[in-house]
């Protein structure tokens, strides 16, 4: 039984780290490789000679495999938290634009005429948008990091479409 606790606490570390730190799902995506490649089938090879132990390896596997899953799951339910806080900043930016026939300059512009307050991008990550005026008239760009420190997500405020730059 002692294995089992120090697996969770394993396990709960790997999801701590990967999804709210690092936010990236790479540390799970390794484990998961690794429980289908490894852990799996020496459980299921150990089960067929020892139940007792193979029943523990495979408890051990279940428990990285659920962790690692939970991780690329809190990833994607951020994401796509951040994906409707965009589109709330840019309708707020596109108000903005009617009524002053220009984009702020600064999204705490947009405070507290528009929106009662900035909202983080992935609030339990710490992860924040990125608001770049265009000097020239144009559209300004509105993105956060989807995945770290790549995979940065833009938002196209007038088009109201998303794109991918990395």
């Amino acid at each position: 039984m002692r294995t089992h606790w120090i697996t969770i606490v394993m396990a709960t570390s790997l999801f701590l780290v990967d999804a709210f730190v690092l936010n990236q799902g790479f540390l799970a995506a390794i484990v998961i490789f690794i429980v289908l490649i490894v852990l799996l089938p020496r459980a299921f090879w150990t089960y067929r000679t020892d139940r007792g132990i193979g029943r523990r390896r495979l408890t051990t596997a279940g428990i990285y495999l659920l962790a690692g899953f939970a991780v690329l799951s809190a990833n994607a339910i951020q994401n796509r938290i951040a994906d409707r806080r965009a589109v709330f900043l840019g309708d707020a930016c596109l108000a903005f634009h009617s009524k002053y026939y220009h984009y702020p300059q600064r999204l705490q512009e947009l405070v507290p005429e528009f929106i009662p307050s900035l909202p983080a991008a992935k609030s339990l990550s710490g992860i924040a948008f990125v608001y770049i005026p265009n000097l020239k008239g144009g559209e300004p760009m509105l993105f956060y990091e989807a995945v770290p420190p790549f995979g940065r997500r833009f938002y196209h405020m007038e088009s109201r479409s998303w794109g991918f730059l990395d």
